[in-house]
């Protein structure tokens, strides 16, 4: 314990009960403590048939215990080691810009002017109005390579938690530009929502009018066999009746028809209308933005998104175009010549024909992780597959720990098993490598593809199953 109270509170709560360290894949007990997946299963291990107890508040769970991967501890893990690593980096001393000579430390970098300064030369930073709006930091070492990769003429100010990175003052805006987009999506969607709720209570009441005539039909059918009577004029008025409610049945009946096909004809016209929008907000981001970005641009900043028209039916893409999930009903995608129609697969927009390109995504359930030519084969199950053909490179997971390395309909079964769910995929365009890596609990190579690539490449994500649960996202670009 002695050693836990020199910890800052913050490592404090992000430590492991049981081996006294920061959280490697934390899973939450029923209690609401979390435990290290690995502790989780040496206490399973060495436990007795006692009932399991929780290290923390020793509360009993009985011989067999439901977790789940606690995501937000996680991700907050992830963030902390990273800016732990980054405050280390720039323990570095960072000496003055304005002095003759490099010998007195800085006490303040300021961003606009991109210089280092001691006590004696932030003085007119502190006192002189000019320099109102000049933000002062602590003493950067790598100030020139805070610049932002897109925008020279910027430095890298405001972190984003969403896309884990720094953006300068024109990333930012650019990025509330694609939140607008977004939330405007949202409204359309929850508007249409609202229009087809209204169309079927609409039906429903109908509905419930063609009931009660049929009801009351019944009825009169009922009170005719009670009360025959052999007046010619008195059948005939109740014939009369009846052919009037039969006749309003039938109407009801043939409106109930024609209003829901008028439904489905809108329900569908709305949602091709909603996916020309995220068509159009992706090609907006990736292709047409006001610095007219190219791919490679793109992908400095941090981006790698996934293109909706290569999207097979049975995925659902997120607003965001970074995460797809396996689903049970085919979604009303457009008919497009780039989709992949009978594979559950999807291509990312960007793609590249040279340099050194770096993407982690993570990933669960049955899934497939690919290199691949944007002229893959679409249409045809067999050959569209990511790794059953020349032209694409493929690691999959069967959902239970096994992996598989695929390429040119020749499969590999690895020894390797994957207790994670981050991969990183690592492309050398000119030396034609093309490495899968295991980022959980240890850095592991799992697979390696050498390749001659002749076309340009581009990230491929196949979620192959509905159970278990199959998801996929890209969470970061280097």
């Amino acid at each position: 314990m002695a050693g836990g109270e020199n910890k800052p509170q913050l490592e404090v709560l992000l430590t492991c009960p049981v081996c006294r360290d920061i959280f490697r894949d934390p899973r939450q007990l029923p209690c609401g403590h979390s435990v290290c997946m690995s502790c989780l299963q040496g206490l399973a291990d060495h436990s007795s048939d006692l009932p399991f107890r929780c290290p923390d508040c020793r509360a009993t769970f009985g011989g067999v215990v439901k977790v789940q991967k606690n995501y937000a501890l996680a991700n907050i893990v992830e963030e902390h080691r990273e800016s732990k690593d980054k405050r280390a980096q720039q323990t570095v001393e960072v000496y003055c810009d304005c002095c003759p000579e490099r010998k007195a430390l800085a006490v303040k970098t300021c961003l606009k002017c991109e210089v280092s300064m001691c006590r004696e030369h932030v003085m007119d930073h502190l006192e002189r109005a000019v320099y109102t709006g000049h933000p002062l930091v602590q003493p950067l070492g790598d100030l020139q390579q805070r610049k932002c990769p897109q925008h020279e003429d910027e430095v890298l100010k405001y972190y984003c938690n969403v896309s884990r990175r720094y953006l300068c003052n024109m990333c930012a805006l650019e990025k509330k530009q694609t939140n607008v987009a977004v939330e405007a999506s949202g409204v359309l969607g929850r508007k249409l929502t609202e229009l087809i709720e209204e169309r079927f209570k609409s039906l429903e009441g109908k509905m419930k009018e063609s009931k009660d005539s049929i009801k009351k039909l019944q009825e009169a059918i009922q009170n005719e066999k009670q009360n025959v009577n052999p007046n010619d004029s008195y059948l005939n008025s109740v014939t009369g009746v009846l052919l009037c409610l039969w006749f309003i049945v039938l109407f009801y009946a043939y409106s109930y028809h024609v209003d829901n096909q008028i439904l489905n004809e809108s329900l569908a016209k709305q949602q091709t209308r909603l996916y020309h929008i995220y068509s159009t907000i992706t090609e907006m981001l990736v292709h047409h933005s006001p610095q007219h970005h190219d791919d490679a641009g793109t992908e400095s900043l941090g981006i790698l998104t996934l293109d909706l028209d290569t999207a097979s039916p049975f995925l659902g893409v997120t607003p965001d175009f970074q995460s797809v999930e396996r689903v049970n009903t085919k979604l009303s995608y457009p008919s497009q010549q780039s989709r992949f129609d009978e594979t559950p697969q999807v291509l990312s927009t960007q793609c590249f024909t040279t340099g050194t390109h770096i993407w982690e995504v993570e990933v669960e359930g049955y899934w497939g992780i690919a290199v691949s030519y944007r002229s893959i084969q679409r249409k045809h199950k067999d050959n569209s597959s990511f790794g059953n053909n020349t032209h694409s490179w493929s690691l999959t997971h069967n959902g239970e720990g096994q992996l598989y390395a695929y390429h040119n309909k020749i499969k590999n079964v690895l020894s390797t098993t994957v207790e994670h769910n981050r991969i990183k995929v690592d492309v050398n365009i000119e030396e034609g490598t093309i490495t899968f890596i295991g980022m959980r609990p240890t850095v592991t190579e799992l697979h390696q593809f050498q390749a001659k690539l002749t076309e340009p490449v581009c990230l491929g994500l196949g979620l192959y199953r509905v159970d278990p649960p199959s998801r996929a996202s890209v969470v970061k670009v280097h």
